[in-house]
């Protein structure tokens, strides 16, 4: 329309009247040809999905013959493995904890004992009364130092445990899966490369480190003085001048309580982890063995057609977009 509007201005053989109509006609074209040229950007940014997709279907077709010819036994003896140890771990973590409050049961009581010894002569009601501002200072200071011992202990505690847990995950060997990975098309390569690096990273970090991160527990559990905070802060209550048997015997069953929270909540979360960890290796290997056996079915007659269907669909999305890009290479109507 621009071409034969300027023709038909320079000739001058049309009257003044055609030649306004001429300059009518180009100016109301201007905004649709600015829409057509804006939707053919638009479409044309819409089409590289459709080319994303028909990538990603070229890929799995070419995938399909490596996994149908990927040799299986290690995968079956793996899978055989992970699912004896995926009740295995849970048995072991509970032994586990049994073990840590045991020992930190025994290491607290142990502690304890010179305390009373020296604080307390009797029981109940013959127990001795702290009394006086010194003493309950000596005493406070006391406490806190057990108090911060028997917190460092648990945590040796807990620590030896899970390690005991991590040693067995580390016989899994569950960075095994990558070397069937490579196998799958991009896009499913990426995703559980990304997924499997998760859990392993999230293992490596969860078992050196003893700090919670579950949005329902609190992530200062083992933060210092915090297991033991209120039962200390009773206890040391500056408002009373006396500590007596019956808050003494208090204070110990609250710490007692504590012992097996912290150590049961901890050693828990790493174990759910641990299990949650495997059980995804093994609905990797189950997927991969599936699409193996469908792969495997297929015919050459199918696998033709399904190539076929893809370069259809590419010589269609092709001649589509050529004519976009037409339509954005050209200068007006």
């Amino acid at each position: 329309i621009n071409q034969s509007v300027e023709q038909l201005l320079k000739s001058k053989h049309h009257s003044s009247e055609v030649k306004q109509s001429a300059i009518n006609l180009r100016k109301s074209m201007q905004p649709c040809l600015a829409e057509l040229r804006q939707s053919a950007a638009r479409i044309k940014d819409l089409l590289k999905a459709g080319f994303d997709d028909l990538d990603h279907a070229e890929d799995v077709w070419h995938s399909k013959p490596k996994i149908a010819r990927v040799a299986t036994d290690e995968i079956w003896q793996q899978l055989e493995q992970l699912r004896k140890d995926h009740c295995g771990i849970r048995l072991l973590g509970s032994q586990c904890k049994r073990e840590a409050v045991k020992q930190a049961q025994a290491c607290w009581k142990q502690i304890l004992e010179p305390i009373e010894a020296k604080w307390f002569l009797g029981k109940g009601s013959q127990a001795q009364t702290i009394v006086g501002k010194d003493n309950k200072n000596n005493f406070t200071m006391e406490i806190r130092t057990v108090v911060a011992s028997q917190f460092q202990e648990i945590i040796k505690i807990i620590k030896k445990s899970l390690n005991i847990v991590y040693k067995k995950l580390a016989n899994l060997h569950l960075d095994y899966v990558f070397q069937y990975v490579i196998f799958l098309d991009k896009r499913a390569r990426d995703q559980a490369r990304t997924r499997i690096n998760l859990i392993l990273n999230e293992i490596n970090a969860k078992f050196r480190s003893l700090i919670l991160h579950s949005p329902c527990q609190s992530r200062n559990l083992l933060e210092f003085n915090n297991p033991f905070k209120p039962a200390v802060q009773f206890l040391l209550n500056p408002h009373y001048n006396d500590i007596d048997w019956q808050n003494f015997c208090r204070f110990k069953k609250e710490v007692y309580t504590k012992i097996i929270e912290v150590i049961n909540t901890i050693i828990e979360d790493r174990i759910n982890l641990a299990i949650k960890s495997i059980e995804q290796v093994i609905l990797f290997y189950t997927d991969f063995l599936e699409r193996q056996y469908r792969y495997q079915q297929e015919t050459p007659q199918q696998r033709n057609a399904e190539k076929a269907w893809i370069d259809q669909q590419r010589q269609q999305l092709e001649r589509v977009s050529s004519s976009i890009d037409a339509i954005l290479a050209a200068p007006g109507f």
